[in-house]
């Protein structure tokens, strides 16, 4: 195999650097991927240059550039071309925003949006990246992999950060949500994304039975018997029967895959 150090290196510090959710300094990349120090600023400069990397006050952070490449490969993505006629027709089902995400590092990438003209706005455009424990795609990928996985990727988070002022705050409480969305085969979330606004999401498995995306329906929160005013019952039957179609979407696209 040919030994290009430079082009390693580089992509070690991107690939250390997606790992993270807050910036990291070039000495403890120097001594995370064990590069002679000049080497690596000599990198870091190079990547800034190309818009793959930013410096800022407290380190460097992954730029714009890496965002084009990834929304270049979710254009070729056989994943994306197999569930997009999937997603849609659910999103015209149901009248409302259909999703498709991944887990990268310990976010959430939406690969995937479609929209039918009543469905309520959402931040889920494609290449858009949220905490992977605040979203129920997120979730439903996460409630299936295996428990040391899950453990390995969050436990340096020394706080967990929310948008709405819900959602789990620590390692123990993702993992008893985690524990819940298992046992029913989905995930379910209100409001911990954008207030008023509830997401359910079940998983795509690849051909190893390994779940490598999900699917995600969100709607007016009232709409998925979140606790708002109106007939509980009834609220329990709409969701019954959107959890049904999510999970039925789900399917058809794992079934694609293998």
């Amino acid at each position: 195999m040919a030994e290009v150090p430079s082009l390693r290196r580089s992509i070690a510090i991107l690939r250390h650097l997606a790992s993270s959710n807050r910036p990291i300094t070039a000495g403890a990349l120097v001594r995370a991927l064990e590069i002679p120090r000049s080497s690596a600023y000599e990198l870091l400069t190079v990547l800034e240059e190309l818009g793959l990397v930013v410096r800022t006050e407290s380190g460097y952070v992954l730029g714009a550039g890496v965002h084009e490449l990834g929304s270049s490969y979710l254009r070729t993505n056989p994943l994306q071309r197999l569930a997009q006629p999937i997603v849609r027709q659910l999103a015209e089902e149901t009248s409302a925003t259909a999703q498709l995400a991944a887990i990268r590092g310990w976010e959430t990438v939406y690969v995937l949006k479609e929209q039918s003209l009543k469905s309520v706005a959402v931040i889920t455009a494609t290449g858009v990246r949220m905490p992977s424990y605040l979203t129920a795609t997120g979730r439903a990928i996460l409630a299936h992999l295996p428990k040391s996985e899950v453990l390995a990727m969050f436990q340096s988070e020394s706080g967990f950060v929310t948008r709405t002022g819900q959602g789990p705050t620590t390692v123990k409480a993702l993992n008893a949500i985690l524990a819940q969305d298992r046992r029913a085969g989905w995930a379910i979330e209100h409001g911990e994304v954008t207030p008023g606004i509830s997401t359910i999401a079940a998983p795509v498995y690849d051909v190893l039975s390994r779940p490598i995306a999900a699917i995600g329906l969100s709607l007016a929160g009232d709409a998925l018997g979140s606790g708002a005013s109106g007939d509980a019952l009834d609220e329990d039957a709409v969701t019954e029967l959107l959890v049904d179609k999510v999970l039925a979407a789900a399917a058809e696209v794992t079934a694609k895959l293998r």
